[in-house]
Parts: structure tokens; C-alpha cells; sequence
């Protein structure tokens, strides 16, 4: 039911999210659903949580990867980002991300959540920044944690939006990676 739920809401958008729609498109009956999600509400904010939760698992996922230095799980939260927004399906992953930013102004649940999960998401880049670069303060790492989950954040509406306006996009990659190391880096 999820995944179906991600799909409608990336394809259609908040007006074309409906129960009735996806339980259509999942091959079961509307009670079925309405079993498991009492309402509409219910069912989007499962849907934009159960999103949010995979991306930022797999991202803390590569920041918690010991095994290399934070700089190349930096590097590597770079290339995950771009492969996930440039392959085949980053149209749907960012049209998901954009209207579910865009219904949080409105929803006040989805507000808390998108709150939340930008709230992790910074500690998360903040944490990696603060291994990089131990002589920062922590309200420095912060602000860089923000800094850099803002360009992350530019980055999904930019790859969106600019169409036959793309860079080369190996060398776009490559200079998102040169500012977070030099950011990361950078003395107070």
C-alpha cells in the first residue's frame, strides 16, 4: 500500500492522492485500505514518513560507515544524492520531495514532520562535519550541517527544474564534493 501511496503521490501530487486511487492501483478494495488507514490523512502521512525514513536510513547508513574516513562517507552522501536524483526515477523522487515540502505549509503534521526529518538530517551532516573538522565548536558544526543539507536541498529543486540547462553532470558532482570538503574543512 505504501509503495503504491509514494507513486500516486509523486505522480499526482497532493489533488490526485486519493484512497480510492490507491487502492485501485494496489489491486485491493477501498475497505482493505481503510482498514489500515482510517483516513486520507492518515494514509499521506504514513506515505511521506515511510519516504523520508528510507532516504535518511541510507544515508545514516554511509555517515555510521566506520570503515571509511568521514570525508569519503561525506563524498559518498554526494554520489548517492546525485545517483538517486539523476536516475531514471529521480523525477519521481523529487517531485515527492517537492510537494510534500510544499504541503507542509499548509498540513501541520506534515510540517513536524518535514521539521523533524530536516532536524536529523542536519545533525546527521553536522556530526560528519564535526569528525572532519574536532577544532569546530559544535554551533559551528551545526551551521555547516545546515549549510550543507541547504545545498542538498537546492540541489533537488535545481535538478527538477533545469532541464536543458544541466551541467556536465560528472562535473557538477565533482564541484558539490570540492565545496562540502572545503566547507567541512574550512577553519572557524
Amino acid at each position: 500500500i505504501i509503495e503504491v501511496a509514494i507513486e500516486v503521490f509523486a505522480s499526482e501530487g497532493n489533488a490526485g492522492f486519493t484512497q480510492r486511487r490507491i487502492a485501485s492501483d494496489a489491486g485491493i478494495l477501498l475497505r482493505t485500505l481503510q482498514h489500515y488507514f482510517s483516513t486520507r490523512e492518515e494514509l499521506l502521512r504514513a506515505t511521506v514518513e515511510a519516504f523520508t525514513n528510507r532516504y535518511f536510513q541510507h544515508y545514516q547508513t554511509i555517515a555510521q560507515d566506520k570503515a571509511r574516513p568521514p570525508e569519503a562517507r561525506l563524498d559518498t552522501i554526494v554520489d548517492e544524492a546525485f545517483s538517486v536524483l539523476t536516475s531514471p526515477g529521480g523525477n519521481r523522487v523529487c517531485a515527492f520531495v517537492l510537494e510534500s515540502w510544499s504541503l507542509a505549509e499548509h498540513e501541520p503534521s506534515l510540517h513536524a514532520l518535514m521539521a523533524k526529518t530536516t532536524a536529523d538530517f542536519q545533525d546527521l551532516l553536522a556530526n560528519l562535519v564535526s569528525q572532519i573538522n574536532p577544532d569546530l565548536a559544535s554551533a559551528e558544526c551545526t551551521l555547516r550541517g545546515a549549510l550543507l543539507l541547504s545545498h542538498l536541498q537546492g540541489l533537488v529543486v535545481f535538478i527538477r527544474r533545469c532541464d536543458a540547462n544541466t551541467p556536465d553532470l560528472d562535473s557538477f558532482r565533482h564541484a558539490m564534493k570540492v565545496v562540502w570538503r572545503a566547507l567541512s574543512k574550512a577553519s572557524p
